[in-house]
């Protein structure tokens, strides 16, 4: 199946008469505290001033307010039509709404999933509708009526084409200049693309006007963006959407752009290799493909900021490639590939709420390894070092002359704590791959993005133990056990830097 292009379009889906299959139901009971966080949560979420007073979003405000919304269900039904007055904000509690463009209902925008709010757009705005909104489902919903939220809530001081940019909305209603929309919405991507970091504003415009195909493309839901073994030419910028990596039927991974986008191919596009997996859209996908030409010709363009910048990106791959195991990576490789290690990182705990650009860094700066049971993964030596690791398959418990000291599982990250024993190692417990990195290389990425924090533990004071545990997802801790100690020395893992950063999240 091959994408739709589309120049613009709006997810401002609103507004519509229900159709026949209609079988919305008002619920006039008590919402559920789950029901209140959610419609709190967009509320808070919607392009309205905050802070204290009647005319700003506030807790007292949305106390007042959710009082008027109702829950409202559907089922293979019509809720919005495009081109009709606003109807309300709509917040999906359970089930999902699809955005479709055409009169024949062919083409799916967006597909908006428990949390997620439509409607605002023509509520707020006091635009028609831009988009025809359809449950292909049973789907439940809160519904604030247009003319409740016109009277309750404070009018906005942000214009249409900053939240459609924000939203990562198409306008298939001419609402707003799309071509302006295109290139705003592309450059608000790829300033949060962290191979991009170190680029100008200047160098990314122009990295923009040289794409010979439209800026954004749609990928329908389940059309293949990718194929395993295809040749290396392009990075696939995922703006919106989910995608599944896929080896063969296996599936890898599956990846989602939220607030910030997700760059796909990088390792392919730097090492000029084929694919390692095939990409396929679980839902409606927003694109940016950017060969490898147009990042040479601009960064020939603009040497002083794009250029040295591709340079650096350039080298930190030769870095990468260079100190890794062959045998491993021809194993392996599908399932080590950069976008997937930065999901594994985001996971853990201890680097849940760090920027996408630090992670990056830190993964860049990381190396895959296989563990066979009880063989070591971090000698006495390296521990004394402060080497560092990341579970990615398989468990692993920590071991001094003392016994088992701690316990580490699939997804966690290891951080040499405080109150942890001056000398120890840790043991694979069964078969484990793992990435390694030296905790000098998380600092160096700290010093990049001096606002970033990690979640490391905190020892609990009644009872001398860490709580959590360790820097991990799921804490444990034991004391049994004794083994003898691996010695072996570290390796050196240079790296060079991005100028710039730019805080975001990943999915």
């Amino acid at each position: 199946m091959r994408p739709q292009s589309i120049m613009g379009g709006g997810a401002s889906t609103q507004t519509g008469s229900s159709g026949t299959n209609n079988r919305n139901r008002n619920q006039n009971s008590d919402l559920t505290e789950q029901i209140y966080q959610l419609i709190s949560r967009c509320l808070y979420s919607l392009p309205l001033p905050q802070g204290s007073g009647s005319q700003a979003v506030n807790d007292a405000l949305i106390e007042r307010v959710t009082k008027y919304f109702t829950k409202v269900e559907f089922e293979d039904a019509e809720i919005l039509k495009r081109g009709e007055p606003a109807k309300g904000i709509f917040v999906v509690i359970e089930g999902l709404v699809e955005v479709v463009s055409d009169e024949d209902n062919k083409i799916v925008l967006a597909s908006v999933s428990e949390g997620d709010f439509f409607g605002e757009v023509s509520t707020l705005f006091n635009v028609p509708s831009s988009a025809t909104v359809r449950s292909p489902g049973r789907t439940t919903l809160a519904a604030l009526k247009a003319e409740d939220a016109r009277k309750l809530l404070p009018s906005t001081q942000t214009n249409l084409l900053d939240w459609y940019i924000q939203r990562k909305y198409f306008d298939t209603n001419a609402a707003v200049d799309k071509i302006k929309l295109s290139r705003k919405k592309g450059l608000a991507a790829l300033k949060q693309v962290p191979m991009l970091q170190g680029w100008s504003d200047d160098s990314l415009k122009s990295l923009i006007l040289s794409l010979e195909t439209d800026i954004i493309i749609l990928y329908p839901s389940r059309a293949a963006i990718l194929f395993k073994d295809d040749p290396s030419e392009e990075v696939f910028i995922l703006v919106k959407g989910k995608v599944d990596v896929l080896d063969g039927k296996a599936r890898l991974a599956t990846l989602q752009a939220g607030k910030s986008p997700i760059c796909l191919g990088e390792e392919g596009l730097m090492i000029s290799g084929s694919r390692k997996t095939t990409l396929r859209a679980q839902t409606p996908c927003q694109v940016m493909i950017i060969k490898r030409w147009n990042f040479q010709r601009t960064s020939n363009e603009f040497i002083d900021d794009a250029g040295r910048a591709w340079e650096e990106t350039q080298d930190r791959w030769k870095q990468q490639i260079a100190q890794r195991d062959r045998n491993l990576y021809n194993k392996f490789g599908a399932f080590l590939q950069i976008e997937i290690l930065m999901k594994k990182f985001r996971q853990s705990a201890l680097f849940s709420d760090c920027p996408v650009g630090l992670i990056y860094l830190v993964a860049m700066a990381s190396t895959g390894e296989e563990h066979a049971t009880g063989k070591p993964i971090l000698t006495e030596d390296e521990y004394e070092v402060k080497m560092l690791f990341l579970i990615l398959r398989g468990s692993a418990h920590m071991i001094s002359d003392d016994g088992t000291v701690d316990s580490f599982q699939k997804g966690d990250a290891f951080w040499n704590l405080a109150w942890y024993p001056r000398k120890a190692w840790v043991r694979a417990k069964e078969q484990t791959i793992i990435v390694k990195f030296s905790e000098s290389s998380v600092r160096a990425a700290l010093g990049e993005y001096p606002d970033a924090k990690l979640n490391i533990p905190q020892r609990s004071a009644h009872d001398g133990t860490a709580n959590n545990g360790r820097a991990s997802n799921n804490g444990r801790a034991s004391n049994n056990g004794r083994a003898s100690r691996p010695q072996s020395r570290p390796q050196n893992r240079p790296r060079s830097r991005p100028q710039r950063g730019s805080e975001a999240g990943t999915s």
